[in-house]
């Protein structure tokens, strides 16, 4: 019995690190592909004005620095063409995540917008960042780690 528990937890494990991600208009990944990079997984909707305006923050950590990838998952849960519009008309590039953060982290449904959560190279959620935020603000989190 103990066998078979040992070999149920680890195949848990690692089933859960296997996870797979959907995202807007993009080849889909495995949670395991964004290991070794830092990552940001920004909520945000097109009714949230500190969102729209933090945009072009996320734009340029992505751009500006190869270590850390940034994700956009949206409030509202919008898909296909309704998401596709709300990208256009805010010129966002960054992959959108369709599959919910709530499914492979420990994440709590935000009371306010925008928030991000900071996932270390080792895939550990290990920030909330509650408010419209810069590339300089969260440089100077992913700095303390």
């Amino acid at each position: 019995m103990r066998i078979f528990l040992t070999s149920f937890f680890l195949f848990f494990l690692l089933s859960c690190s296997n996870y797979e991600l959907s995202f807007h208009n993009q080849k889909g990944k495995n949670l395991n592909d964004l290991k070794g990079k830092w990552t940001v997984i920004n909520y945000w909707a097109d009714w949230c004005p500190p969102c729209i305006k933090e945009i072009p923050e996320l734009h340029n950590l992505d751009k500006n620095h190869e270590d850390i990838q940034v994700f956009l998952f949206n409030f509202d849960r919008l898909e296909g063409e309704e998401l596709n519009e709300q990208m256009v008309r805010f010129n966002i590039t960054l992959p959108a995540l369709i599959t919910n953060p709530q499914d492979f982290y420990d994440i709590v449904i935000p009371e306010a917008l925008p928030v991000s959560y900071l996932i270390n190279p080792n895939l550990q959620l290990v920030e909330t960042l509650n408010g419209p935020q810069t590339e300089m603000s969260f440089l100077e989190v992913i700095k303390n780690y």
